[in-house]
């Protein structure tokens, strides 16, 4: 059953808060009746008290007045008494040696009252005190005072419950209080869960908007205090933009890669027909001894079934150089000895991996650009190695004019600039090569944007296209896609 974070701590702060709560209320209001109860006991016995001196010193007065007479007999006493005021109505009994010369309504014949009376008297060797007992199921206070000199005992009968209402007033305000109080806290403990849970709350919603598929939701909660919540929301908010890049970058690279492909392929209508006449005409051209004719076609064929791989993104550095070799030898058999190669790769370089279609568009770079207006001999020259950076360095220079020095900054700026939207995209109409912006940006999805492609002018003429690779063999690929 899903039970909702900001009711989960409404319920908690409500047993940890409300409960205590009222039950210190109630401990007070029991206090403060057990010390309204003591006072009044208190009191009454003061009262009792003092009327049994005064029944004293006016048992003297009226029996030496009326010669001898008792107080009683005087008719005197019920007036007397009818001046007495108790704070809580009391049922008065008052014995003179031991019999009862005064008693209010149902104690008139109650003898086991004053039994009770003497007993008590007898073991606390008390003359004064007080105790309770049950009567027709209520409560009685009884209060008690004896003067051993006249032989005078006072006792008082007050129901407990006609105390206790007296406290009425009181127990009217604690209630006020308690209810009040209960009001109070619900009040603050919804307002502290909705401000507790609110950040789990936002960090939920970030959560389900992504889970719906919208990573463009922002974080721009203002918070006064930090807090651990706020520190997660923080590092979730760095990682939902994170996943996002990588989102983007995973798209660009399949959309790149895929526009590589299609302008690689654009020109075959069917490339299984074309790579297999290819085959016809280099066998051809072996029975028919025009070794040319057979190496054009060899090479066409091994560029055509490079270009149908579509199983991998990456490729060994020694396949892709075996793809540009191909497209060389067709352009150098083309140009007639006019352009040559030369390459100096080293060994270790050749089972590392690389993205593919990344070296032959920059050697054709060269055919387009770098050899328009030669005059010369042309030369291409190809390097690979390991730098001192542990980074795999590849390098292709043409010995044409080059680029003047203000364009090949702003075209090493534009190619250190990651983006889509591009000056030079793939499309360029100049020519039908895959661009250079579309090679450098698969670089930077691929490996980083450390990585890519630069351009440098050489000495005394000639360009150079520098590609910079991290080093990742077929070990470490296997680690990363497994």
């Amino acid at each position: 059953m899903y039970f909702s974070i900001k009711y989960k701590y409404i319920v908690l702060y409500f047993i940890l808060t409300i409960f205590p709560l009222v039950i210190c209320d109630l401990l007070i209001y029991q206090i403060w009746t057990t010390k309204f109860y003591n006072n009044t006991v208190e009191s009454q016995t003061k009262i009792i008290k003092q009327l049994n001196r005064s029944l004293a010193l006016f048992k003297k007065n009226v029996e030496s007045t009326s010669h001898g007479f008792s107080i009683i007999e005087s008719g005197l006493l019920q007036e007397f008494l009818q001046g007495v005021d108790f704070n809580v109505p009391a049922d008065l009994i008052i014995t003179d040696h031991g019999k009862i010369v005064y008693s209010a309504n149902s104690w008139k014949n109650d003898n086991s009252l004053l039994e009770t009376v003497k007993n008590k008297e007898s073991v606390n060797g008390k003359v004064s005190g007080n105790f309770t007992f049950k009567e027709s199921g209520r409560n009685m206070l009884v209060i008690y005072n004896h003067d051993p000199e006249t032989n005078l005992s006072v006792i008082s009968v007050t129901e407990v419950s006609k105390i206790l209402g007296k406290n009425g007033n009181n127990k009217k305000l604690m209630v006020y209080i308690i209810i009040s109080s209960i009001v109070v806290s619900i009040f603050s403990i919804i307002l502290i869960s909705l401000h507790v849970t609110s950040p789990i709350r936002s960090l939920r919603k970030e959560i389900k908007a992504i889970e719906n598929g919208d990573f463009n939701h922002s974080f721009d909660r203002d918070v006064m205090i930090r807090d651990e919540i706020w520190d997660i929301e923080i590092s979730f908010h760095k990682i939902m933009l994170k996943l996002k890049e990588q989102a983007r970058i995973q798209y660009q690279l399949i959309s790149l890669t895929n526009q590589a492909k299609f302008k690689a392929l654009q020109s075959q209508i069917n490339p299984h027909f074309l790579h297999n006449a290819l085959e016809t005409i280099n066998s051809l051209a072996i029975i028919h001894n025009v070794p040319l004719i057979a190496q054009i076609s060899r090479s066409l064929s091994k560029m055509f079934r490079y270009n149908m791989m579509q199983d991998t993104e990456e490729v060994l550095i020694k396949d892709e150089l075996d793809h540009m070799d191909n497209y060389l030898n067709v352009q150098l058999i083309r140009f007639d000895g006019f352009i040559e190669c030369e390459r100096q790769i080293d060994p270790q370089i050749l089972e590392y991996k690389i993205i593919k279609f990344v070296l032959q568009p920059i050697v054709e770079n060269c055919f387009i650009h770098g050899f328009k207006n030669l005059t010369d001999k042309g030369m291409i020259r190809i390097e690979g190695k390991i730098n001192e950076n542990k980074h795999i360095v590849i390098s292709i220079s043409d010995n044409g004019p080059g680029i003047p020095e203000e364009k090949l900054k702003k075209l090493n700026e534009e190619l250190k600039t990651f983006t889509l939207d591009n000056k030079h995209p793939p499309t360029n109409k100049e020519s039908n090569r895959i661009g250079i912006f579309n090679v450098n940006n698969r670089l930077k999805i691929a490996y980083g944007e450390e990585y890519g492609l630069q351009y440098h002018n050489i000495s005394p003429h000639g360009l150079c296209a520098v590609i910079t690779i991290p080093i990742r063999n077929r070990k470490q690929q296997e680690e990363e896609s497994g």
